[in-house]
């Protein structure tokens, strides 16, 4: 048995910019942060049975990978010409449908398993780029190239992603007690509702005019968060966070609702956050929230609306291969 640890993200800012529809034609930026809540995937190998058997929310027993619903598992295994006499099994911190990249890391930490199984190249590019064809090239999603390589690397990333795909990966220079300050004051909470990242994606790209007008905004945006984190002046993080959320909600109508808009406008009037967003493609998952003051009385708030608070860290490795017996 083989056992991989794959962590989910948090964007920081960039988000959108690296979607082939718009870096093909602008280049995407994106900063984005592994977390220590992770997802873990099995795999053994059966000698003395001929089924394949997968493991998730749902559990499908085929007699050839050519026959799984999960597309991503399936893509995956044919890919490196798996089809049969295994079990592999998926259990995570996170819920699907978050906003915390949950596909991506489920895809890379399952490619990391097959790479060791077969004993070939799991370096963390290889992972990436692999995971990038499987979801683009093969599945067609309507997806990015943020979560896989976030997923591969872990820490806290630039991601510069060039015209042709090219994806340029360095770490930003911030001290782990500088980036403990910043994270100070992100509060995230759990909107108890999830949603369909690339049903998401796939209306904010119908309009692809004008959601590259704004994704260039948000881009722009980006080179100044860097500047904001490497300089420690975090509050205008907050600040700066709010503007992107106004722009954000212009990309499609699924990436908030009424009632997200009503929570957000109280917890910015009532505990003094400087600003906030739905984390990943919107529509629900997660809100972060930039709160430099009255933190304990914004927990209580969200707590006692049924918003649990994840309490997170960051994770510095990346998908990683914890057991093997």
């Amino acid at each position: 048995m083989i056992i991989s640890r794959t962590p989910f993200r948090i964007t920081l800012g960039g988000g959108g910019t690296d979607l082939p529809s718009f870096y093909n034609e602008h280049g995407g930026f994106v900063i984005t942060m592994a977390i220590d809540k992770y997802i873990y995937i099995t795999l053994k190998n059966h000698d003395f049975e001929s089924q394949l058997k997968l493991r998730y929310s749902q559990t499908e027993i085929v007699e050839n990978a050519t026959f799984l619903k999960h597309d991503r598992a399936r893509a995956s295994l044919l890919l490196h010409k798996l089809y049969n006499n295994l079990e592999i099994n998926s259990s995570a911190d996170l819920p699907a449908n978050s906003g915390m990249g949950s596909s991506g890391s489920y895809l890379v930490g399952l490619l990391n398993l097959i790479r060791r199984y077969k004993k070939i190249n799991n370096e963390p590019k290889i992972l990436a780029e692999e995971a990038c064809s499987v979801e683009i090239d093969i599945l067609k999603e309507p997806v990015g190239k943020q979560d896989q390589y976030i997923a591969a690397f872990g820490g806290v990333r630039i991601l510069d992603i060039a015209k042709n795909g090219d994806v340029d990966v360095s770490s930003v220079k911030i001290s782990k007690n500088d980036m403990l300050g910043f994270l100070s004051n992100i509060k995230v909470f759990c909107l108890n509702t999830q949603r369909s990242a690339s049903e998401v994606l796939l209306d904010q790209q119908q309009n692809k005019q004008n959601s590259n007008s704004i994704l260039q905004k948000i881009k722009e945006q980006s080179y100044t968060i860097l500047d904001i984190l490497v300089s420690g002046n975090f509050d205008k993080y907050g600040l700066l966070l709010n503007e992107h959320w106004l722009l954000k909600k212009q990309l499609s109508s699924k990436i908030s609702s009424n009632a997200i808009d009503i929570l957000y406008k109280t917890v910015c009037s009532d505990f003094n956050v400087l600003g906030g967003k739905v984390i990943g493609a919107g529509g629900g998952g997660f809100i972060l929230l930039y709160a430099p003051t009255k933190q304990r009385e914004l927990s209580k708030f969200m707590n006692d609306n049924r918003m649990k608070e994840l309490s997170f860290n960051i994770d510095y490795e990346g998908s990683s291969i914890i057991g093997q017996y």
